[in-house]
C-alpha cells in the first residue's frame, strides 16, 4: 500500500515538473515567434507654403510739363525795321538816329492785326505820334504793344482775348509816316523791352 502511494506521489511530481517545463518552453516559443511589426514612421507635418501674390504697383501719373503759352505772329507782312536797343537806326520820318523798341511790319492798309498770345486788354490809347495803340497783359510778366492801328479797334479795356483774336487793323502813325501802313509791334518782360521776334519764335 505504501509503495503504491509513493509511486503515485512520484508520478504526480513528475507530471507537475513536466507541465512546468512545458509551460516555460511554450512561453519562450510564443515570445520568440511573436510577429514583430515594423515601426511605423510618422509623416512629418507639412507646413503649408503661403505664396504671396505680387502687389500691383499703381502707375505713377506724371504731371504734365507746364505748357508754354501759344504765341502767333500778329500780322502777315514784311518786317522793315527790326528791334534795336544797342545800335542806333536811322529814322527817315524824324530824320535822326535812334533806338527802335519793336518791329515794324509792313502790310496793306486795313489788314487784320491779331493778338500774339492770350491775355487781357490793358489799355486802348490814341497817340499823336504812334496812332492807336492796344496794350495786352499776358501770363509770365509779358506785355505786348500794337501801335499804328486804325482808330476804334474792335476790343475794349479789360476784355479777355486769345492768341489769334483780331484786336485791330493796320493804319499809319505820324512818327513813321514815311513807312506807309504798318504795325509797330513791341514786347516787354517784367517791364523790360525785349526783341519781339524772339518772343514770337520761342
Amino acid at each position: 500500500m505504501k509503495k503504491n502511494l509513493v509511486k503515485l506521489i512520484a508520478i504526480t511530481l513528475a507530471a507537475v515538473m513536466l507541465l512546468s517545463i512545458a509551460g516555460v518552453v511554450a512561453e519562450r516559443y510564443i515570445v520568440s515567434n511573436t510577429l514583430r511589426l515594423p515601426a511605423v514612421k510618422s509623416r512629418p507635418v507639412e507646413t503649408p507654403v503661403v505664396v504671396e501674390e505680387p502687389v500691383a504697383e499703381e502707375p505713377v501719373v506724371e504731371e504734365p510739363a507746364e505748357l508754354l503759352p501759344q504765341v502767333v505772329s500778329p500780322l502777315d507782312g514784311t518786317t522793315v525795321t527790326v528791334f534795336s536797343m544797342n545800335e542806333l537806326l536811322y529814322d527817315e520820318t524824324m530824320g535822326d538816329w535812334r533806338t527802335h523798341e519793336g518791329l515794324d511790319i509792313q502790310a496793306a492798309d486795313g489788314d487784320a492785326v491779331k493778338t500774339a498770345a492770350g491775355g487781357t486788354i490793358q489799355s486802348v490809347t490814341k497817340d499823336e505820334l504812334m496812332g492807336t495803340t492796344v496794350t495786352i497783359a499776358h501770363s509770365g510778366g509779358y506785355v505786348t504793344y500794337y501801335s499804328s492801328l486804325r482808330s476804334d479797334p474792335p476790343i475794349s479795356e479789360g476784355q479777355q482775348v486769345y492768341a489769334g483774336d483780331i484786336i485791330g487793323y493796320v493804319g499809319t502813325a505820324a512818327a513813321e509816316s514815311d513807312m506807309g501802313p504798318h504795325l509797330h509791334f513791341a514786347v516787354s518782360k517784367d517791364g523790360t523791352l525785349i526783341d519781339p521776334q524772339e518772343y514770337v519764335e520761342k
